[in-house]
């Protein structure tokens, strides 16, 4: 169970990649005491599966970073190598945000950190775990024991991470559960000018696959489901509501709500209305999503869910 330090010497460039090992080239590297991944400077980044292990980076203090990993990757002034068997115990019941992306995820993450929730945005190890699609049934520990090392008690989650939402969501004893939908014609509108592609069947069933997630979620947790529409404007009332629901004592004042509610949540990202202000609305693309949406949305999830507005 031996831990090493390795100094960062490069790293990629790319800042939006899933999180690996090819992200770093690292100097030679020295044993590290077990005690040293709880430090507050360490946070998990990734798997090395076939070393079985975790690697960690050191950084200054990214606390509040929009995308932890996207931080971690900017950050990293060292990768602490950590051994599966060396990790702590899982969390019981942390809070695990899914969504559909694009959808006001970000900003809920901000709300909880603003009422002084420890919260954490989109730690990258679960969607490279989730990609990994693995049959290792201790996969599913490592995930929950690297999570003992994130500190917090609410987790947001990448819109990658619903195509395994139940190896996750397992990785836990009990979790909280919660999952954030959003006019579908509107999704995609956003996720258009995100990505560009204006290819409308394309979106139609990028929709449809990311909904497998809520579907495998509602038939084996108590799924809190909220929408999107229901939070833009951004209250006070509503968030303690959540927070009442998670189990969390902590609150927000009205007026850092409504200073919440006027800004970018994802200010400073590539993802921020900043950085997307030259991509216009597509009129006709919406006509056409709405189309294909009807086509091949999920009927029967959105009977037994009851989701109208889906």
């Amino acid at each position: 169970m031996t831990l090493t330090e390795h100094s960062v010497r490069e790293r990629i460039a790319n800042r939006t990649s899933v999180s690996q090992p090819t992200d770093f080239v690292l100097e030679s590297g020295r044993t590290a005491d077990r005690s040293r991944m709880f430090d507050p400077d360490v946070s998990p980044y990734c798997f090395e599966f076939d070393e079985r292990t975790l690697w960690c980076v050191s950084t200054p203090n990214i606390a509040g970073a929009t995308f932890l990993y996207q931080a971690q990757r900017q950050y990293a002034r060292s990768v602490l190598k950590v051994p599966y068997d060396a990790l702590p115990e899982a969390p019981a019941s942390p809070t695990l945000i899914f969504s559909i992306g694009r959808c006001g995820s970000t900003l809920l993450h901000k709300a909880f950190e603003a009422a002084g929730v420890r919260t954490v945005s989109e730690p990258d190890y679960f969607r490279q775990a989730v990609l990994q699609r693995s049959r290792d049934h201790r996969l599913k520990d490592a995930v929950g024991s690297a999570t003992g090392l994130l500190q917090c008690s609410v987790i947001k989650l990448h819109a990658e991470c619903n195509n395994a939402a139940l190896l996750v969501a397992g990785a836990f004893r009990a979790p909280v559960v919660m999952f954030i939908l959003r006019d579908p014609v509107d999704w995609a509108a956003s996720v258009r000018r995100v990505t560009r592609d204006g290819d409308p069947r394309r979106a139609a069933n990028l929709l449809r696959v990311l909904l497998v997630g809520l579907d495998v979620l509602t038939r084996e947790y108590d799924v809190r489901i909220c929408y999107y529409e229901d939070f833009r404007q951004l209250t006070a009332k509503y968030v303690n509501s959540l927070l009442g629901w998670m189990g969390s004592d902590a609150r927000i004042r009205p007026a850092l709500a409504a200073e919440l509610a006027v800004t970018d949540a994802q200010e400073g990202s590539i993802v921020s209305r900043t950085s997307l202000k030259d991509v216009a609305d597509d009129p006709a693309f919406r006509k056409a999503f709405h189309e294909e949406w009807i086509k091949v949305r999920p009927a029967e999830l959105i009977q037994r869910l009851e989701l109208p507005r889906l």
